[in-house]
């Protein structure tokens, strides 16, 4: 499904495969760069096909994300609470 805030959704830019490519808040429109799966505690995108990640899992205010090949990592691992 699609992760949501202010009207935007989570977006993989460009629908990029490459390990580091940004992820941003964008208009809503439907495609896989939008859609994200749920596995255990990881956000898979399904364009792809990599996790949401918090690149050297830095801890800083306003670290940017981007989707990362999965490797379970701790900063791979998200919860909602």
């Amino acid at each position: 499904g699609t992760v949501r805030a202010l009207g935007k959704c989570l977006d993989d830019a460009s629908s990029g495969t490459a390990d580091g490519t940004l992820v941003q808040l964008w208009t809503c429109n439907g495609t896989n760069a939008q859609k994200w799966t749920v596995n255990g505690t990881q956000l898979v995108n399904a364009a792809a096909a990599k996790c949401l990640d918090v690149p050297g899992s830095a801890t800083a205010n306003g670290t940017q994300l981007d989707v990362w090949t999965c490797n379970g990592g701790a900063n791979q691992q998200w919860s909602v609470g």
